[in-house]
């Protein structure tokens, strides 16, 4: 459902988006997807697809999607001061994924404006492990700002996309003159990492590595029965932001704390045909 739910609002804000140019562009030659299939199982399971947000400031917040009927809304519980959670339904704001950020709106029963801002990144101005969103959330006059990360009953390779980015880049680096983006990355056994690749012509790579992400040990060409669950979903953009709905995608910008940016993940919005895939052996 929630794949659908995704899918659903990507294609929207293609559609909504189609005649405007209000996205900066960004790289180019952005090549499909080679393999384009569910998530992967072989994750924690969690209640519900939403974010969990918390902060050193005594405030905490979890979101979650709904769905009713073809209209998608998220439902927020919000907790301020130590005090009692408030219940608050918002809407996703459109075109979604706007200028790479995802944003939501609405209100209080008290009629207090409240809207979330999450912006893709490595935040560490919460307590635990695990952050890949700066989160903003505003309430009537008073301004929050935390962290947050995604949860669900699948767990994405890019929730982990900062311990992978050195195999990444040293990966990237082996096509240095193609548009080339990534469709996964995951530890090998031996605890190496391996980074999927597909490149301009829409070939997927392989590029296992070893010394910490810092050498590729081997680099090899797959096919569709090579495929493993989650590949592809996202796809990651290394160090530009594609103009919007390129290769068919909605984009979300990755950024550091001082707004540096660090790539771009990128949703399918045109519901690609699957194809089969297997389990992961290890990752």
């Amino acid at each position: 459902m929630i794949r659908t739910l995704l899918l659903a609002l990507g294609s929207a804000s293609l559609a909504a988006c189609a005649t405007t140019d209000s996205m900066t562009a960004g790289g180019g030659g952005m090549a499909m997807a080679a393999f384009d299939h569910a998530r992967s199982g072989g994750a924690r399971v969690v209640t519900g697809y939403g974010y969990e947000l918390s902060s050193h400031d005594g405030w905490s917040g979890r979101m979650a999607y709904e769905q009713e009927g073809n209209e998608a809304r998220v439902s927020m519980r919000l907790r301020m001061d130590g005090g009692e959670a408030d219940i608050v339904t918002l809407a996703i704001a459109m075109p979604y994924l706007d200028g790479g950020v995802r944003r939501f709106y609405g209100e209080t029963e008290e009629g207090m404006r409240v809207a979330v801002e999450l912006q893709a990144g490595p935040c560490e101005a919460a307590p635990g492990n695990g952050h890949t969103y700066f989160a903003a959330v505003v309430v009537g006059s008073r301004t929050l700002t935390g962290c947050g990360r995604e949860v669900a009953q699948d767990d994405r390779w890019s929730n982990y996309l900062m311990d992978y980015l050195p195999a990444i880049d040293t990966c990237l680096a082996e096509f240095r003159n193609q548009s080339a983006h990534v469709s996964a990355a995951y530890t090998m056994r031996g605890g190496h990492t391996g980074v999927r690749i597909v490149d301009e012509d829409m070939q997927t790579w392989e590029c296992a590595t070893r010394e910490a992400g810092e050498a590729v040990n081997s680099l090899r060409p797959l096919d569709a029965a090579d495929a493993i669950y989650g590949e592809g979903d996202p796809i990651f953009v290394r160090g530009t932001f594609p103009d919007f709905g390129e290769g068919c995608y909605v984009y979300e910008s990755v950024r550091h704390a001082d707004g540096t940016l660090i790539g771009a993940f990128g949703y399918d919005a045109c519901n690609a045909a699957t194809v089969s895939a297997r389990e992961p052996g290890v990752g």
